[in-house]
């Protein structure tokens, strides 16, 4: 909207500044910080051991005796980088979640409490990465301990965490994609993310006040998809949670529209990652027979992560389904029958409840990623059904990736107002 222009560009200069402070110290106090966090780096990383050998990953196998957001184990843990000085203490939660067909699952949240509380009933903010992955390596509870360092968005995201618990907020940050890793599949996501949530809040450490607890969610492009599913499915899934407000930026309402627009993108990639996810999550999608000899070689190297940390976004830039799969495009295999089936159960506006909790959507119009059409599409319908949107689009934000930086202070912002009982917005009728 133009009456945020003036405040986005200048504040945008000062998220990417704080951005860069979580690597680049700007002065003797920031240098004392990284200084701190590089003697707790070294002191930790060492020792962190990877989830698929850490036994603390390993859900019992009662599953089904657990209720939804029950905490199944914990323990205090270290973390690193720019969140580190803001955090009196860290935890971690084992906790039971469901998964995309209804089942039990496990899921694990890193807890942060901040070194200075707000004054009056503590808050909780749960804070989604965008760590795109399809293993557990990759997953903020490893990767904010010190677990693959420099090979994750944890340096970076770190920075925006640090600003959520310096405003006295304790701060839930869960492996959303839980521990099969299931990458853009939006009921387990946004499942998870709400029992993260119900957890944390029933963690005594934490110092909440269970269901009363004043929430927010923040997410941006992965973390917008379990923010976006997590509001519309918590009416239905977790309706004693008081959720206050949602933001979320680079969002992906429609995965079967995004599908589509693959080809000669420099995200195809993508296309054959989250392929491997879906077909984890829903294995009726038959990913085996729907690639090519080359596309099940990538697909297996994409299950392992073998590019690194969301590797799988960038690793065959200008590809096309042809070269990959059965059928001759990116259209073609996305109205393929097994695939718009699975693909159905992850368009929001068919399968997800229109959310209750007043929402911050911001998206740029140039986007190449989280494409605005969709977008656009899924305002109109919440619009339509009286949901309480505060939607911002316009061509400030660039590219995908640079749209986090340019709409992160305003995004802050409307947490912040919305925790202190401010009324929302809802630009709905324009």
């Amino acid at each position: 909207m133009v009456r945020r222009t003036a405040l986005r560009l200048g504040a945008a200069l000062g998220a990417i500044a704080v951005m860069m402070s979580a690597t680049i110290p700007a002065s003797a106090g920031a240098a004392t910080i990284a200084g701190n966090v590089h003697a707790l780096t070294a002191a930790t990383v060492g020792t962190v051991v990877p989830p698929g050998q850490d036994p603390f990953y390993t859900p019992p196998p009662n599953m089904a005796a657990y209720a939804p957001g029950a905490v199944l184990r914990s323990r205090q843990v270290a973390v690193v980088g720019a969140v580190q000085p803001q955090a009196r203490a860290a935890y971690q939660l084992m906790y039971r979640t469901t998964d995309a067909i209804g089942g039990p699952a496990a899921a694990v949240a890193t807890v942060l409490i901040p070194t200075s509380p707000a004054p009056g009933p503590r808050k909780l903010v749960s804070y989604q990465t965008f760590y795109d992955s399809l293993t557990l390596n990759c997953a903020p509870s490893y990767t904010m301990r010190g677990g693959n360092n420099g090979g994750s968005t944890q340096p970076q995201e770190s920075a925006f965490i640090a600003q959520e618990l310096q405003l006295g907020w304790d701060v839930a940050v869960p492996d959303y994609e839980g521990l099969k890793s299931e990458w853009a599949v939006g009921p387990t996501l946004g499942r998870a993310t709400l029992d993260g949530i119900r957890a944390t809040e029933s963690f005594a450490p934490a110092g909440l006040e269970g269901a009363r607890t004043l929430v927010g969610m923040n997410g941006y492009s992965g973390g917008a998809i379990a923010s976006t599913w997590a509001e519309a499915l918590a009416r239905r899934y977790a309706p004693r949670l008081n959720i206050a407000a949602v933001a979320a930026g680079g969002i992906f309402p429609d995965l079967d529209y995004t599908m589509s627009a693959f080809d000669g993108s420099i995200w195809y990639g993508i296309q054959i990652g989250v392929l491997v996810a879906v077909d984890r999550a829903y294995p009726q999608l038959n990913l085996d027979h729907l690639l090519n000899a080359a596309g099940r070689a990538l697909a297996a190297q994409d299950g392992q992560d073998a590019f690194g940390c969301a590797g799988a976004a960038t690793n065959e830039p200008g590809g096309n389904a042809s070269r990959f799969t059965i059928y001759p495009s990116s259209q073609a295999l996305a109205a393929a029958l097994p695939v718009r089936n699975v693909l159905g159960k992850l368009t929001m506006e068919t399968a997800a409840p229109v959310p209750t909790a007043p929402s911050f959507y911001y998206n740029a119009i140039n986007d190449e990623l989280a494409r605005i059409q969709p977008v656009d599409q899924l305002v109109a319908y919440y619009c339509a059904h009286r949901a309480t949107i505060d939607y911002d689009r316009d061509p400030a934000g660039g590219s995908h990736v640079g749209g986090l930086a340019v709409y992160w202070p305003l995004a802050l912002q409307y947490l912040e107002n919305r925790l202190a009982g401010k009324p929302a917005a809802d630009n709905c009728p324009t």
